[in-house]
């Protein structure tokens, strides 16, 4: 996709002290097909996966409150033993893991859903697989039902920070068992190894999930790409002008920051098309939209809109500089297509108070159609 602006990106600096502890732990936990992207766009896509999974993770947890209501509706009956906690209590905590679900819908900041989610894991495994002192009854099977949970969780969470905590409330978990009621009857090595199992399960699955989310991201990247440039010139085709340029526009007009738009157009193209061929005629094309794109400078938006006509907008740069890029560009453009004997014509204006968009372009445009009334390889700056 053309760049909003021209200007290349300083270079990141480097993280030092805790930024560049935090950066090497998640770059290890960080998938290859992640590693392979920019800053921008990992935090992109991972505030997408957020947002994909987001009613998933709520329908996982609100899963959880259901088979701990169910299990404490089964104790209440004597369909299954209990663990020390009064039926009531359990079906108390599975409304409180339900009411955490909802929240987990509905509220924004992503930190306060990670910690209702770690909440609402802490409330299930208690109260499914860790027995109060002196009962253990059908603890293996508890303990296999309640982690069937969180490796759904793990495959769905997307930030590493998320990941490490739900894996340090698992193990927390298990500890706690084997504190209370010391190693299970199978033994500590078959019991730490079907916690870790079932970590390793969840991970697994969330890379997989990872890898095909950035396989998706890439691909509507490429289509976003191919649909708002111009193949020829790689500048902004219609589309993408009217998309980023436009939402530009009004954010400067906001902010009141000056606006310039110019209008250039290659003065007889046809004839050049029809005397030296299409090939160089593209070539042609193509000189004046690298011209354009390389002599902008930052906060600029370089299209070409069709056929031989180029518009490029100005945010935040004084009439002098942009009157300057614009003689620069036609003087240079004719210089390199004098075999082609190529010039161009130019229509500029600035914005006036109050000034929209639409009325704007218009503006430029007839300062365009002066410059070719005129005679051709000028530019006419509009006067209101």
């Amino acid at each position: 996709m053309p760049d909003r602006s021209t200007q290349a990106a300083p270079p990141r600096a480097q993280p030092r002290g805790r930024a560049a502890l935090r950066e090497r732990v998640i770059g290890f936990w960080m998938r290859r097909s992640m590693r392979n992207l920019s800053p921008l766009e990992r935090q992109a896509l991972t505030h997408a996966q957020v947002a994909a999974t987001r009613p998933i993770v709520s329908g996982v947890i609100g899963a959880g409150a259901m088979i701990l209501s169910l299990t404490g509706l089964f104790e209440a009956v004597g369909l299954v033993p209990g663990i020390g906690y009064a039926w009531w209590l359990v079906e108390l905590a599975a409304l409180t893991v339900g009411a955490l679900a909802a929240a987990v819908w509905l509220l924004e900041d992503w930190r306060v859903r990670l910690v209702l989610t770690l909440l609402s894991t802490v409330l299930i495994g208690v109260f499914m697989s860790v027995p109060l002192p002196g009962t253990s009854s059908q603890l293996a099977l508890r303990t296999a039902l309640f982690h069937l949970w969180p490796i759904a969780l793990l495959a769905l969470l997307a930030r590493p920070t998320s990941i490490l905590s739900m894996i340090a409330v698992l193990l927390g978990l298990s500890w706690w068992r084997v504190r209370l009621h010391g190693d299970p009857s199978s033994g500590s090595a078959l019991y730490w190894l079907y916690a870790f199992t079932s970590i390793g399960f969840g991970l697994l699955l969330a890379g997989y999930k990872t890898d095909f989310a950035v396989a998706v991201f890439r691909m509507q990247a490429r289509l976003r790409r191919q649909a708002v440039t111009d193949e020829l010139t790689g500048l902004f085709n219609r589309v993408g002008w009217n998309q980023d340029a436009s939402a530009a526009y009004a954010a400067a007009a906001r902010r009141g920051h000056p606006v310039s738009l110019v209008f250039f157009d290659i003065d007889h193209f046809k004839a050049v098309n029809d005397r030296y061929g299409h090939d160089t005629g593209d070539r042609v094309l193509q000189q004046l939209g690298r011209l354009m794109k390389s002599r902008a400078g930052a906060n600029t938006w370089c299209a070409r809109l069709g056929g031989e006509e180029f518009v490029t907008l100005f945010v935040g740069h004084t009439p002098d500089a942009v009157e300057g890029y614009v003689q620069r560009v036609r003087r240079e453009f004719e210089e390199g297509a004098r075999d082609q004997q190529a010039t161009v014509s130019a229509g500029v204006a600035h914005r006036e108070p109050g000034e929209g968009f639409s009325q704007h372009l218009r503006r430029a445009d007839q300062a365009l159609y002066a410059a070719k009334q005129g005679g051709r390889n000028a530019m006419v700056v509009s006067q209101v």
